[in-house]
């Protein structure tokens, strides 16, 4: 293995941990309470969405626009 393969053995190292220590730092979603209303555009959640989907904070459509990351 070369200084090179090294390097970027080491780099994909810190950053795995990096991410797992980001991660590990947030709340679960699954923790958070699901919202009645979409923080985005104030629409109703369905109760079949929030039961579906916990800690949902956004209605389908305007999470559909966040996925597509258009919102």
């Amino acid at each position: 293995m070369d200084v090179l393969d090294s390097a970027c053995a080491l780099e994909a190292k810190q950053t795995a941990m990096a991410l797992s220590n980001h991660f590990a730092a947030q709340p679960k979603q699954t923790q958070l309470k699901s919202a009645d209303e979409c923080y985005e555009c104030s629409a109703d959640i369905p109760k079949a969405r929030q039961d579906a989907v916990k800690g949902c904070q956004f209605c389908i459509v305007c999470q559909d626009l966040i996925d597509k990351g258009k919102l």
